[in-house]
């Protein structure tokens, strides 16, 4: 099995000591629990042989209840998986107690791990990811720091955060340890959203190469096919790989939706649906993870912007979502909570999540709600005002902020969602300034994502409605 080596050659506190990641505590089991954890969450999977990633995490919190590295862990996974925020009156407890408990017993390192975690949960993203960082000039094999830094950069939709964590460690790493090969994954994500895609899909294959089952790298090497326009190469390349892929379950759902997006280039509609039925709207539906939201209500979308009628029966598979609206830890879940709730003609929940999302933009002390205020709310309201099909509005809306939205987070393939959503409704509008904008915008897309075929169709159905 792919995950299994995530359970062999665990290191205990003279282990954890040995590589100069000393923890406080004195319980070896928590100490290779910590170890187990952090290998599953790298390398997306569950090593069945110790349980799994969420016995493991069980195990981390129950074999030492009071370690301090096992807790900032918890805390930070915990802030950086958005399922909590803030707001969240358990989660804010065991914040304020870590805090308290990190000043008393942590050591030096530990206490910066706990100041990140908590940094982030309170809303803080742009410091706490700074101080991740910080621990990594230090610690450069530290890879909860590696990992936690990697994933901060990417809510904060900074393409250079991203990049710079890997790229001044990756060097300093002893090429033996069992998760080397993961930092070129994560590497060549970072060069890639930083539009450096031959030496991302370099690093990618260095990645796969050493472990064909990092499904991190696979969908690195997703994103380089997609944006370079390569669309028959990765729809093969996914398919070719999808018994790799597939087994990082925590991963899996978003692979599929990247294979669904190369159907969608080549209006293979129906191989879309497929892949919606059979992968994404399963799997959410089991996991219940926000991130497999936000890959079920933007593929749907996606179809019906090309004109699909994919059903209000499809859009009802993304269930429970109420349970979401107050959580507000990033602005890119709620957009994609808040079209899913439209769509599914789910009224009165989405009005309440968007009266709470501008009761929270008011909150002065959190990155998240001035993002929310400044950037996300014109966003929102664009993307339901296309689904009204009030199209002037939208663009009104979304016009003036579109640089601004890669700060609500997410990747360049998964923003183009609201590109095209902005561009459909230029091209529909009444108002001949905004089918002038609609060049600029055909114009500004193809720069990021070249030779797309999807691209074409948007620019010959502007040609069609708007001939010279």
């Amino acid at each position: 099995m792919m995950a299994e080596w995530c359970g062999t050659n665990l290191k205990n506190c003279d282990g954890w000591k040995n590589v100069n990641l000393e923890l406080s505590t004195t319980s070896n089991e928590n100490a290779k629990w910590l170890d187990a954890c952090i290998r599953q969450l790298v390398s997306w999977s569950d090593c069945e042989s110790i349980g799994g990633f969420h016995k493991s995490l069980e195990n981390l919190e129950t074999s030492d209840p009071d370690a301090i590295m096992a807790r900032c862990f918890i805390v930070g996974l915990t802030g950086l998986g958005t399922e909590a925020a803030g707001r969240d009156v358990d989660f804010v407890q065991k914040m304020d107690k870590l805090e308290k408990d990190a000043e008393k017993y942590g050591n030096n390192r530990e206490k910066q791990h706990a100041k990140a975690a908590i940094l982030w949960g309170r809303g803080y993203h742009h410091e706490a990811a700074i101080v991740w960082d910080r621990i990594l000039d230090e610690h450069p094999n530290d890879l909860i720091a590696v990992k936690f830094s990697h994933d901060a950069h990417f809510f904060n939709g900074s393409c250079s955060g991203k990049l710079n964590a890997i790229e001044k460690v990756i060097e300093k790493w002893d090429k033996t340890e069992p998760c080397y090969s993961y930092l070129h994954g994560m590497y060549a994500f970072g060069l890639e959203e930083s539009a450096k895609y031959e030496e991302a899909e370099k690093q990618a294959d260095i990645a796969l190469n050493l472990n064909r089952f990092d499904c991190w790298a696979s969908h690195a090497k997703a994103h380089v096919l997609e944006m370079n326009g390569r669309h028959k190469e990765g729809r093969d390349f996914m398919y070719n790989t999808e018994n790799d892929w597939r087994q990082g379950w925590m991963l899996a759902t978003h692979n599929y939706w990247h294979t669904a997006l190369f159907h969608i280039e080549f209006s293979e509609y129906e191989d879309a649906l497929s892949i919606f039925d059979r992968e994404v709207a399963n799997r959410f539906n089991r996991t219940n993870s926000l991130l497999d939201m936000v890959d079920a209500s933007s593929l749907l979308w996606r179809l019906e912007l090309e004109g699909v009628n994919v059903g209000k029966e499809r859009w009802r598979k993304i269930e429970n979502l109420g349970k979401y609206i107050e959580n507000h830890s990033i602005f890119f879940n709620d957009v994609h909570l808040g079209v899913a709730l439209y769509r599914q003609e789910n009224q009165e929940t989405e009005n309440s999540l968007r009266e709470s999302l501008e009761n929270y933009s008011n909150l002065p002390n959190e990155d998240n709600s001035q993002i929310t205020k400044n950037i996300g709310l014109p966003l929102y309201d664009g993307m339901i005002d296309y689904a009204k099909g009030n199209y002037d509005e939208a663009v009104e809306k979304m016009y003036p902020i579109r640089e601004n939205v890669v700060k609500i987070g997410g990747s360049h393939a998964q923003r183009d969602m609201f590109v095209q959503t902005l561009i459909h409704s230029a091209i529909l509008s009444r108002k001949p300034e905004n089918w002038k904008r609609t060049q600029n915008l055909l114009l500004e897309r193809n720069s990021l994502k070249s030779n797309s075929i999807l691209g074409e169709r948007l620019a010959t159905k502007f040609r069609i409605l708007h001939p010279l």
